[in-house]
């Protein structure tokens, strides 16, 4: 092998590049590869506006235009999992909000374990409410803020403890001998508006949401699923309702529909391109009952990418021995806005016995104008040491940087000889 790769590199280093380059069309898509079929413009992304908690701060992007490139080699004995994994997200806490005159009527909760923990955010310009101010029914009996808790933490304790806590929050932990069901918080003393929020450490009801894939292109769908469990056991939700949120704060409600093991699932379809890059979420509010016939709410959050198809490879690619030795592939992209474009991939080779094994990866980023453009992947000859052809590119990536968005992404997607 040592031999036919030294005769390979002196040949390369011989004669001119061209003589090795030859185009090849790219694999067809596999299943779960994301693939635009349609190409258009984004519109640029605006400043970063007001930050809230219903519409967090825009990130500040910043425009590279640079171009880079890197290469490293792949232990072929590490395990490779090139497919995205989308997110699961588990709750044992829910939260509303509420107005004055509801805190100061009193607010229904409902627990299904000891020691839940309240937390009251006051929204900008409401009234800054003490443990003292509180009253809470809790299993037909009435107890003040300061006798009905275990630990009371304000918002310097909480945001020393890593939490986004707003000034002026302040959260409860209940007496865990006072029990779990329904309670009521009430507080005379507020003015203006709150998010209430209950979270249940000790509660083995937990709800889990998963979407059915990590990203999708602008215009797609996906499958956002809701379960409950008690402990290791599923068990069946009594309503679920939710909405899509985009990056920028714009909601659309969510259809839940029921399946027959107890959950729910919805579907997502991102169709405006967000204000601001970042992730969308599906919010979902959903209810039960525990084995003792007690309320569950829980509200779960899972988050995926939603990219704007304004680029995608042709379909050919252009692999070539350097002088040096190493791979240069050379793919020709289809552009519909100028941006900063990134395209990274795996290479794979064969060893002695035959078997296919990574080895190296690489990734550059060039800014593209719109129109016909071309991206390189370089891999090191160092990288290549000991493997021989055919090779194989997997997890094949193009990525607009400054919009955060994958807009094209293929597991197994050339395969070739040099």
């Amino acid at each position: 092998m040592r031999i036919r790769l030294l005769t390979l590199a002196l040949f390369a280093g011989a004669l001119p590049l061209t003589a090795f380059a030859a185009s090849q069309s790219l694999l067809p898509p596999q299943a779960g590869d994301l693939v635009p079929t349609l190409v258009h413009a984004r519109i640029a992304s605006p400043a970063a506006t007001v930050s809230s908690r219903l519409s967090p701060a825009a990130p500040q992007v910043h425009e590279e235009r640079q171009p880079i490139q890197v290469s490293w080699a792949l232990n072929p004995a590490d395990p490779l999992d090139a497919a995205p994994q989308p997110v699961r997200r588990e709750s044992r806490e829910y939260w509303r909000e509420v107005s004055d005159t509801e805190l100061q009527r009193g607010v229904e909760l409902s627990t299904t374990a000891p020691g839940a923990i309240i937390r009251l955010s006051p929204g900008q310009g409401s009234a800054r409410i003490q443990a003292a101010d509180m009253r809470l029914q809790i299993g037909g009996k009435q107890f003040d803020g300061r006798t009905a808790t275990r630990h009371v933490a304000d918002a310097a304790q909480l945001q020393a403890a890593g939490m986004d806590a707003t000034d002026a929050s302040l959260a409860l932990q209940l007496r865990p001998d006072l029990g779990a069901g329904r309670t009521t918080l009430q507080a005379a003393t507020a003015r203006g508006r709150y998010v209430v929020y209950v979270y249940e450490p000790q509660s083995p009801l937990v709800v889990e949401a998963q979407a059915d894939r990590p990203e999708l292109l602008l215009g797609g769908s996906l499958q956002v699923s809701v379960n409950l469990r008690d402990g290791a056991q599923p068990r069946a939700l009594g309503e679920a309702t939710g909405v899509l949120r985009s990056p920028d704060g714009e909601t659309t409600p969510l259809r839940y529909r029921r399946q027959a093991g107890g959950g729910f699932v919805a579907i997502a379809s991102p169709a405006k391109q967000a204000a601001v890059p970042g992730l969308w979420e599906a919010q979902s509010i959903v209810t039960g009952t525990d084995a003792s016939g007690r309320e569950v709410r829980r509200n779960v959050t899972t988050t995926f990418a939603v990219a704007v198809p304004d680029a995608r490879f042709v379909g050919t690619a252009e692999p070539r021995r350097a002088t040096d030795g190493g791979i240069d592939i050379a793919f020709s992209v289809d552009v519909q806005s100028g941006s900063r474009y990134a395209v990274s991939g795996v290479l794979y080779g064969r060893n002695a016995e035959g078997a296919v094994l990574p080895a190296a990866y690489a990734q550059s980023a060039a800014w593209l104008e719109a129109g016909n453009g071309e991206l390189h992947l370089r891999f090191d000859p160092a990288s290549l040491r000991g493997l021989a052809p055919p090779y194989e590119l997997h997890d094949l990536r193009l990525q607009d940087q400054p919009a955060m968005g994958l807009v094209e992404r293929r597991a197994t997607a050339l395969r070739f000889s040099l």
